[in-house]
């Protein structure tokens, strides 16, 4: 369903624009640019949303890096977890 929707987004603004363009190109009009510069913009829209889009991992939804504190190795989680900390 995901894709299905990037897909009709894709086409839509491509189509949107060409329209656009081929208007544009007999005559200047308001219309014509008004839709050119909306069927641009929801064509990048289109294109960087995956990007943002929050992802499953382990039961839990993330996005992008993970942060600082998933990257360093907790001192007290170690200790709790019976392990050394200062051993590297």
């Amino acid at each position: 369903m995901r894709s299905v929707k990037f897909i009709v987004a894709i086409i839509l603004s491509t189509s949107g624009a060409l329209i656009a363009a081929q208007s544009l190109s007999q005559a200047l009009q308001a219309w014509a640019l008004l839709l050119l510069m909306l069927s641009l913009t929801s064509l990048l829209l289109a294109l960087i949303a995956p990007l943002f889009m929050r992802r499953m991992r382990g039961g839990r939804k993330r996005s992008g890096l993970p942060s600082r504190y998933e990257r360093e190795k907790d001192p007290w989680r170690a200790l709790s977890a019976g392990e050394d900390p200062t051993e590297q």
